[in-house]
């Protein structure tokens, strides 16, 4: 494949496979590979901006490539009567029809113009291996695979701030994660909106003051007052987090997630990461429940798992009074602290 003209272009080769979508540059070959929108998203913006700083005129195309029909990719990307550059998105190739997969093989086996850059995005799935075990070896290849753990979410924030010139202290990351940890969109709209509004580093009081009213974020607050004997707060910070939207069904996961915690570490005499694996969480995580889990004993953390229990089975349909059958379970779970 003949390589293209501007400097942008040059910069981006199969060499870079696993290019970081932060950082990736055009080149005329590219697979956005994994499920992961944000990230894709991400990639083809800046692929976008990159082109179009060099040719205000760029022609970009989404091609339905489960409805492309023979010679449809080849007419798209053949010289343009005027040599516009030319960017072409050629979407979930799972769903591709055989004419496409003949016609994209075909393409990369002639090359392409040098004025066109082709991404191609695979979201999962075995069809066209062939192809996509040509695109894997010559194309520049970025990961958008999902990002689904609190520890990834973590490597993400920080490559985020990184990449910005930014510091976001651990706390601050980790609560940045409870509070808008629920896709990895949130997450990035929250980075970039603490990024343009707060100087300096990110402190866990500012992600408070910015995302303490978010859902995930108001339901761990109140599972952790319940599990550290702080009734009253928990109490508190339940009837607030009700009155704002928040679900009972939200409240009830969060304690019943905190009480798994406690009472796998009342009785845990091993390592903490080897548990935290177990338990499928983070280390940092169980090492915040583990200062909690020292004022449970076994029985009493057996009663909380059997009151969280109780509750969620009553907020699901058992109970008339869902918000009542919570706050009840709350006050049980705080009074046996210490006991």
């Amino acid at each position: 494949m003949t390589p293209p003209r501007g400097a942008s272009r040059a910069k981006g080769s199969p060499a870079e496979s696993g290019a970081d979508f932060r950082s990736v540059e055009p080149a005329p070959l590219m697979l956005f590979k994994g499920s992961e929108d944000y990230v894709a998203a991400r990639a083809l913006d800046r692929i976008k901006a990159a082109l179009r700083a060099e040719h205000a005129d760029l022609e970009y195309t989404r091609l339905d490539v489960a409805e492309a029909g023979p010679g449809e990719l080849s007419t798209l990307a053949s010289p343009s009567l005027f040599g516009e550059p030319r960017l072409i998105l050629a979407e979930d190739l799972a769903q591709m029809s055989e004419a496409f997969l003949a016609d994209a093989l075909r393409y990369l086996e002639e090359g392409g113009d040098s004025d066109v850059t082709l991404v191609m995005r695979h979201t999962g799935g075995n069809r066209g291996k062939k192809l996509l075990d040509a695109l894997s070896r010559r194309a520049v290849v970025v990961d958008c695979s999902p990002v689904k753990s609190d520890s990834d979410k973590l490597n993400f924030l920080r490559q985020e701030f990184r990449a910005a010139g930014r510091t976001i202290l651990p706390d601050a990351a980790r609560a940045l994660v409870a509070a808008a940890g629920g896709s990895l969109s949130d997450l990035g709209s929250a980075s970039q909106q603490l990024m343009r509004d707060v100087p300096g580093d990110i402190t866990a009081e500012q992600v408070d003051r910015y995302f303490g009213g978010r859902v995930e974020a108001s339901a761990f607050k109140v599972a952790d007052a319940a599990f550290e004997g702080r009734a009253e707060a928990a109490a508190r910070l339940y009837r607030h987090a009700v009155a704002t939207g928040v679900s009972p069904v939200a409240i009830t996961a969060a304690l019943a997630r905190k009480a798994r915690q406690i009472a796998a570490l009342v009785d845990h005499r091993g390592r903490h990461d080897q548990l935290a694996s177990a338990l499928g969480v983070p280390p940092w995580q169980l090492k915040q429940a583990a200062e909690t889990a020292r004022r449970w004993t076994p029985s009493r953390a057996a009663d909380a798992v059997e009151a969280v229990a109780q509750a969620d089975a009553e907020v699901k349909g058992v109970s008339r009074t869902p918000e009542y059958a919570v706050e009840k379970a709350i006050a049980l779970i705080a009074a046996g602290v210490g006991r």
